[in-house]
């Protein structure tokens, strides 16, 4: 079976309130009774009764102490009515307070397709959960009519493997060949075999649509065919409940609104359909009937209290057998049922109370009190109302096993106003056989069988009946054993007894709400539709206006500088990304300068000096640099060169790349060190100082990487690797020294002193010159040979300048 369920209302809004007049309230009015309600759907779950659609009025009470005329409101809220049995209260008194409610409308809101307003159709309930079925719909443009197959249901308790549960509504599907189309029909719960049925009821002629009162204009859905189908339904499963319609014979006739009722014999126990009528007058929208409707419901009306239809659930077989009695009912319909067994089983009392003929509202309806005794199914007369207290279209249920309470339903319309029903409620005590002022859960007893009932059927008050047949005989041979089984009355639940709560009055005397309208042009659910789309817009607009107001402001912080996958800046890179992405040409080179004298003359042209290979006539290629990222990248310091130097056009030394190849090698022995040649006239070379010496051919280096550890080995690599380019153009490493006599000819290569620590190589850049340097006839310590200029002025000349990621070229 196709299903689709739909959680229409969880149980954090399913709040429980009082109940009170929902719309329509009047200026002055101060609170409201409630008059009469035709046609509603009840079935108790456990120790509830829950009561929905039918046509509620109400009679508002007035400031000055006067009641106005009966109104219905309507239901707009889509309101279902609970009772819970443990709640006291008197017949006289106003008892509107006693009723607590929950909305079948979404959050509490107007009703609409999804929970509107039924009259009359079935509710069908087990010990869990209830369902509603059938029944008909007022015609409007407010919203649309629910699907054929559209069904309702409310979990009142979980049922089965545990699962997530949550008490409320949801929507439903029937099953392919199954609609709600019928109304009027004859409903039964069996909450000890978790079954529902339908009985009959009308139709339309082309089993369609159906509405309540419809015009002439639509007589098409009018609901006047007698229906000849019994519907079931399975509610072992919660949520997988399963639907079955099958068609009466032909020796069952269908009518409208009889009543059916379940006796506990045999394996699954038996329905007993009594009652109901053809051709009833509120089947025609102007209430009344012409006059071969008329005889024809005379005729046949009367047949289905002195015939009733036996059913066997077990064997789902059909049997009609004829009733006896010293008065037997006439023909009644909308009256309403209850069953009370005598504590052996030996007998089951069917008691009928209220109704009306079918055909004339205006006349006497039933105030008086049958039961039918079963096996032997006799009539008994058990109390004589008044014709002018009777009413129609009411509902009965059992809080315990001696009481019926009577709720609701319509009285006669003598004249051109609405009557109410008073009391409201009735509650008739089965064993006394009377009627009582008040309820009180504290008050009951077991059931025993009248002695007006044992008269005629023998027995005591707990069982043991003679009368165990019909007279003369079953009308079929096989119902014999429908009743010498027994029926596992362990299957039945008892919740009773109820511990009393308390009640509080619901004048409702400072709300005055307006009518609420019935018929609009504009959907219902239109307004809290758009207000839940234009909501989640607002909502989406505020988190995006956050976001990129977040991601402004991070973008603010951060520059362009890239961001860690946490979305943060690594604070370690910050000086190192600065500096790469500072264009060459905006960024200032830094200077380091001394106090040192020096002679003006043409001392600012630079000598250019190719650079220099540490090894000769051989290129070792290298991986890509792997060395940790100094923090100051191409930072190699290089000693100004002396004499007559322009533009230096080749690459000393660089950052190595893929396809870059590297002047560093490893020795596998020293090499012999040259004699050091004296700087400026002859003065003791500096340690750190590089050689120069003749450029024709240059001796082999003599590198100390291969004693170090390997972090001074990737560091000493990394001076090597980021020389910076000067203004001079000159470029050497920390490792080279001025060659004896050298006057700017060339660089003289010789190997490192071999340093007091063996783990590590002397690379120590010239940040000064040394003492006595500059002193001589050069001027300068690097070389001789640069002119002296006899103006003696003093010129802050910078020793070494740093350019980043360039190679200055001419």
């Amino acid at each position: 079976m196709i299903r689709i369920q739909l959680l229409l209302l969880v149980s954090t809004l399913c709040v429980r309130l009082s109940v009170a007049q929902a719309a329509g309230w009047k200026t002055g009015q101060v609170n409201t009774t409630l008059c009469q309600w035709d046609s509603p759907r009840a079935a108790v779950v456990r120790d509830t009764l829950y009561i929905d659609g039918g046509m509620l009025w109400w009679k508002p009470g007035m400031s000055d102490g006067t009641l106005g005329s009966a109104m219905n409101d309507g239901n707009p809220l889509g309101l279902v009515y609970l009772l819970n049995f443990s709640t006291p209260f008197n017949t006289t008194s106003n008892i509107s307070s006693i009723f607590t409610t929950i909305s079948k409308a979404s959050n509490g809101g107007a009703a609409n397709n999804i929970g509107p307003q039924y009259y009359d159709g079935a509710m069908f309930a087990n010990d869990y959960e209830w369902y509603t079925y059938g029944g008909l719909l007022s015609y409007t443009d407010g919203f649309k009519l629910p699907d054929a197959n559209a069904v309702a249901a409310y979990e009142v308790y979980a049922s089965g493997p545990p699962k997530n549960f949550h008490a409320g509504f949801r929507l439903d599907t029937l099953p392919t060949g199954m609609t709600r189309y019928v109304t009027n029909g004859a409903s039964v719960s069996v909450p000890s075999e978790n079954l529902g049925f339908y009985f009959g009821g009308l139709r339309a002629q082309n089993f369609g649509e159906i509405i309540y009162q419809p015009t002439d204009d639509n007589a098409s859905m009018r609901a006047d065919i007698e229906s000849t189908s019994l519907i079931q339904v399975d509610l072992s499963v919660q949520e997988k409940e399963v639907w079955s319609n099958t068609s009466l014979p032909s020796t069952v006739p269908g009518r409208a609104n009889a009543e059916l009722v379940w006796v506990p014999t045999s394996a699954k126990g038996i329905l007993v359909a009594i009652g109901g009528v053809i051709f009833p007058s509120f089947a025609v929208d102007v209430q009344k009937n012409n006059a071969t409707s008329t005889a024809q419901s005379k005729a046949t009306s009367p047949t289905f209290m002195r015939t009733v239809a036996v059913y066997d659930i077990d064997k789902k077989v059909w049997y009609e057998q004829n009733t006896t009695g010293d008065a037997i009912p006439t023909q009644w319909t909308q009256g309403c049922t209850v069953l009370a067994s005598a504590p052996d089983g030996s007998s089951h009392n069917i008691y009928w109370y209220g109704g009306y003929d079918g055909l004339d509202l205006k006349a006497g309806f039933n105030d008086d009190v049958w039961v039918l005794s079963i096996p032997s199914f006799t009539w008994t007369k058990v109390n004589t109302g008044t014709a002018s207290k009777g009413r129609a279209g009411h509902r009965c249920t059992k809080p315990y096993p001696d009481q019926m309470l009577v709720v609701g339903g319509y009285a006669p319309a003598p004249g051109s106003s609405l009557a109410c029903v008073d009391p409201f409620i009735k509650i008739f005590n089965l064993t006394s056989l009377s009627w009582m002022a008040s309820y009180n859960p504290t008050v009951w007893s077991n059931y025993t069988v009248p002695s007006v009932i044992t008269a005629v059927i023998g027995g005591s008050g707990t069982g043991a009946a003679t009368l165990t047949k019909p007279s003369p005989d079953f009308a079929d041979p096989s119902m014999a054993a429908l009743f010498s089984t027994k029926y596992n009355a362990s299957k039945i639940v008892k919740w009773y007894p109820y511990q009393p709560s308390q009640t509080t009055s619901n004048n409702r005397t400072t709300l005055i709400p307006t009518q609420v309208p019935q018929n609009s042009s504009t959907p219902a659910y239109l307004a809290p539709v758009l207000g839940v789309v234009l909501g989640l817009i607002l909502i989406s607009l505020i988190i995006l206006g956050i976001v990129l107001f977040r991601r402004r402001k991070l973008l603010k912080l951060n520059g362009t500088a890239t961001q860690s996958e946490a979305g943060t800046m690594d604070n370690r890179r910050w000086v190192a990304n600065w500096l790469r992405t500072t264009p060459v040409d905006v960024k200032a080179p830094t200077v380091t300068t001394d106090e040192t004298p020096m002679s003006p003359g043409p001392y600012d042209v630079e000598e250019s000096v190719s650079a220099v290979p540490e090894m000769e006539n051989s290129q070792v290629h290298e991986m890509p640099d792997t060395s940790r990222p100094t923090e100051l990248h191409d930072t190699g310091f290089v000693p100004l060169a002396s004499g007559k130097v322009g533009r230096n056009t080749s690459t000393a030394s660089h950052v190595s790349h893929g396809s870059d190849t590297s002047d560093i090698s490893r020795l596998s022995q020293p090499s012999p060190r040259p004699s050091p040649s004296p700087i400026l006239g002859g003065s003791t070379s500096r340690a750190d100082s590089p050689p120069l010496g003749s450029n024709s051919r240059r001796p082999r280096i003599g590198s100390a990487i291969s004693g170090v550890s390997e972090t001074d080995r990737g560091h000493l690599r990394g001076i090597s690797d980021t020389s910076v380019s000067t203004d001079g153009g000159v470029y050497a490493t920390p490792m080279e020294r001025p060659t004896a006599g050298g006057h700017g000819e060339g660089l003289g290569i010789v190997s490192p002193e071999t340093p007091s620590d063996p783990a590590r190589a002397a690379a120590i850049s010239p940040l000064t010159p040394p003492a006595g340097a500059g002193e001589g006839a050069g001027g300068d310590y690097l070389g001789r040979g640069l002119a002296s200029n006899s103006g003696g002025t003093q010129k802050r000349k910078s020793n070494f300048s740093e350019k980043l990621d360039e190679v200055d070229e001419k």
